[in-house]
């Protein structure tokens, strides 16, 4: 949006609570029962805070687990839905879905993911909500946490600039509930502190000239423009078919234009929370989470009878942002929300046999059987002490990559697509918003349109740039609405609770504000001490290693020291490799770093391994002060003449963490090509231009004359970019599946050096296989960046052979080029 949205209506002041209010005091007040809430009030006792009042909205914990109905678990993900994650699952969301996993496996026969579906963990709603209530229970009957239910946000109390508690109205009939608190973290489903509070916020679109982002749109128009709503459905299979009446308003028009693709495999399976055929010791009927885009709810413009019943308790609260509703308004809203989806259900019982003996679930209690809430998938955000913006997510280069920035005030660490659900409410007849509508596309805010590389989430986002007293968390994060979309699944609205938990214990401890310790190295030492090495709990990873799992003894040893800058790490190395053999040549790298930022450090029992090395080095490490970080002028820590409230890296000149690596400029390093017996090949099209030392490959099948070539004939499929240049990187041939090359060697062993890339567009998930061995799994690559890979290979059949791509296509792999070299002498 163009300007910072403030809720006046909501600001008071000061307020004082009347005589009939029940008042309670607290150290830490969490308001919201999301998965955020629940996960930040359990971090701060677990921190040491000793009072922790937890309040909710409803009921239901869990938010997107449970109250939403999301059970589904969507998760960190690098590559689409191939079972796999990019950071291993860590703190809060390992221990609930870990607890998640044995209730499945205590109602499912021993099977702890009954859904075989897409995502790699389900649960039903219900189940997930139990798990919740018992993650808060031990602390419950400690005393150091009170949970109050079904209270909303009425008046938010302040000294000045800083939150000191919160009214709020029960919706149960009991009396108000006055919560006075020395720190306050808003994890409420719409920011109801931070409206309250006065605190800067936005919604909605963020013009380009705002963030200098490279995907927004010119215009901030409309300001309703966010992701949808979708009001989840859970069905269970019934023996009988179920009968129900045709829902109000029916009119299948409202399913059958961009999204009559779907058909019954992918409504039933896509979203499966329990497959009732995968069980050999139980019966069990399907059970699914209906949540799938004929249902999501765009928010731009309203149908007709829903504008007019907004227009009646406001003139122009039809045109209202949701989030800046009020609950009242919100639930007209809602209201049509729930009856969209329940016209969906009818249009499938209608289309697909299947359907017809699936029932709404009993297990929310709702009137409608539906969940108490919709599924959020952007709320407000917060105007926070650093904004996150794309530019510092994508990765360095390539998407497999870290992000361009790590913030050094990192408190969770994420990785996904940047993720739009359809925003546009398109009418489908000639009666536009009287009739039926569609939800749509608008420009480019569209699903799985690339995505982050593996990213750290800074303290300084958790904070509001004015008001003191206060942490946003769930999705009420100091971010844009493009970052938002990829930073709001439900292991990230748990991260964010946690840390926000542990900033507020540090803070409370101390007595500083939250702001202050991004600032601080000893206080942002303990901050990252609770997370990677807590003394109750699982860890959280902060750093995003793809290979270090949080009950990895070495795990604390790794995640501090990568937290400190004292690894020798490129953009490339997300993996630490904990098992390899801890060469002379890498000890002497982390040798050299430690020394740079002003450590000594000798490593005397020579470990043989990475992981020894780690724990051994941060042993010495941990007993030391962390080096100060030192302002070069007031309001400018580094001096690089960018402001500290706008800079990402307050204590780096610059805004990239990390310089270009010579291995992703797509130039062959020319040793290379020095010395005897070297091949070098051009992979381009028939334009491209000669380059010295290599040849030409413009995707020909294999002749035994020339002794190299491909497999199939691909001569359709190379391309050329930038012409002028005349480099071997503006050339290559892909494959969209899999190909093979081959080119005719004298047996012996070769060193192969092979460049994946592409540099006018983003070329995600390549692959590249030499002589059997994967040297390049799902690569990603971003316009104009490239990947070098190198291997060595046994020739024993007198060809090398190479393999581009996967047999289950799906994206490009683009060969660039080739340099084969002895890597010993061929045999004869």
């Amino acid at each position: 949006m163009t300007n910072v949205l403030r809720t006046a209506v909501l600001l008071l002041a000061c307020s004082t609570a009347s005589a009939d209010d029940r008042v309670v005091e607290a150290d830490l007040l969490v308001v919201g029962g999301t998965e955020s809430g629940c996960a930040a009030a359990v971090q701060g006792v677990r921190s040491g805070v000793k009072r922790v009042v937890l309040v909710n909205d409803v009921d239901w914990l869990g938010g997107q687990f449970s109250a939403e109905a999301v059970g589904a678990i969507d998760e960190n993900r690098a590559h689409g839905y191939d079972g796999t994650v990019p950071i291993p699952r860590s703190g809060l969301f390992r221990e609930v879905i870990d607890a998640v996993e044995t209730k499945n496996a205590e109602l499912y026969g021993g099977v702890k993911r009954p859904g075989h579906t897409r995502v790699i963990t389900t649960v039903r709603p219900v189940v997930a909500e139990g798990v919740f209530r018992e993650l808060l229970a031990p602390h419950e009957r400690s005393g150091r946490l009170r949970r109050f239910s079904n209270y909303r946000v009425r008046e938010v109390q302040k000294d000045g600039n800083r939150v000191t508690g919160v009214v709020f109205t029960s919706t149960a009939g009991e009396a108000p509930l006055v919560v006075r608190a020395r720190m306050t973290i808003d994890a409420s489903d719409w920011g109801d502190v931070v409206q309250g509070a006065g605190a800067a916020w936005d919604a909605g679109l963020d013009a380009r000239a705002e963030y200098d982002e490279p995907s927004a749109p010119a215009s901030g128009e409309p300001a309703t423009d966010m992701n949808p709503i979708t009001w989840c459905m859970i069905l269970v299979q019934h023996d009988e078919p179920v009968v129900a009446p045709v829902p109000d308003g029916y009119d299948p028009r409202y399913f059958t234009g961009q999204w009559g693709w779907i058909d019954q495999k992918f409504a039933y399976t896509s979203r499966r929370l329990v497959d009732g055929a995968g069980f050999e010791q139980i019966d069990h009927p399907d059970v699914l989470l209906v949540n799938s885009p004929p249902i999501d709810y765009p928010l731009d413009v309203y149908p007709a009878d829903v504008a007019a019943a907004l227009e009646a308790t406001e003139p122009g609260a039809s045109r209202k942002n949701l989030v800046a509703m009020t609950p009242a308004q919100r639930e007209i809203v809602f209201r049509d929300a729930r009856r969209h989806s329940l016209k969906f259900l009818h249009h499938l019982r209608s289309r697909f046999p299947k359907f017809r003996h699936m029932a709404l679930s009993e297990e929310f209690g709702t009137p409608d059987r539906l969940p108490p809430k919709p599924y959020v998938r952007e709320s407000l955000r917060l105007v926070a002490k650093h904004v996150v913006r794309e530019q510092e997510v994508l990765g360095f280069g390539s998407r497999s990559n870290y992000a361009t920035t790590m913030y050094p005030d990192a408190v969770f660490s994420w990785q996904f697509e940047l993720d739009f659900h359809p925003t546009k409410r398109s009418w489908t007849t000639d009666a536009g918003p009287d009739g039926p509508w569609e939800a749509t596309f608008r420009g480019n805010r569209r699903f799985g349109r690339g995505g982050t590389g593996r990213c750290v989430f800074p303290l300084r986002a958790l904070v509001p740039s004015k008001v003191t007293g206060l942490l946003g968390a769930q999705k009420n994060l100091g971010y844009t609405s493009i970052v938002g979309s990829s930073c709001r699944l439900h292991d990230q609205s748990m991260h964010a609770g946690q840390a926000a938990g542990a900033v507020a214990a540090v803070s409370l401890k101390h007595d500083v504000p939250p702001e202050s310790i991004a600032f601080d190295a000893d206080r942002m030492t303990e901050v990252w001490s609770s997370l990677v090495d807590p003394s109750d709990g699982m860890p959280l990873a902060v750093w995003p290693f793809a290979d270090v799992k949080p009950d990895d003894e070495a795990f604390a040893a790794i995640q501090q020291l990568a937290l400190r800058r004292l690894l020798p790490l490129t953009a490339r190395d997300t993996s630490f490799q904990p098992d390899a053999p801890a060469s002379a040549t890498w000890q002497k790298a982390v040798r050299d770093s430690l020394q740079t930022h002003g450590y000594q450090v000798d490593v005397a029992d020579k470990p043989s391994t990475r992981r020894e090395v780690a724990i051994a080095v941060w042993k010495v490490v941990e007993n030391g002060s962390m080096p100060t970080r030192k302002w070069a002028k007031p309001g400018d820590a580094d001096g690089d003449g960018l402001r500290d409230d706008v800079d990402p890296l307050p204590f780096t000149p610059g805004t990239d963490s990390w310089k270009v690596d010579p291995k992703s400029d797509g130039v062959p390093d020319s040793k290379l090509l020095a010395g005897e017996n070297v091949l070098a090949f051009n992979f381009t099209s028939p334009k491209g231009p000669a380059i010295a030392g290599f040849t030409n490959d413009v995707g020909r099948p294999f002749d035994d004359e020339r002794g190299f070539g491909w497999s199939a004939d691909l001569t359709a499929s190379n391309r050329l970019r930038g012409a002028a240049a005349g480099t071997v990187r503006d050339g290559f041939v892909f494959t969209r599946k899999s190909d093979a090359w081959e080119c005719r060697l004298p047996n012996g062993r070769w060193q192969v050096v092979a460049c994946l890339g592409d540099s006018g567009h983003d070329q995600p998930g390549q692959h590249l296989v030499v002589e059997g061995v994967k040297v390049a799994r799902d690569v990603d690559t971003s316009a104009g960046s490239f990947q070098e890979v190198e291997t060595s290979a046994d020739v024993r059949d007198g060809r090398l052979s190479v393999e581009i791509g996967t047999p289950r296509g799906g994206s490009n792999s683009c060969l660039n080029w080739i340099v084969i070299r002895p890597a010993s002498r061929p045999n004869d």
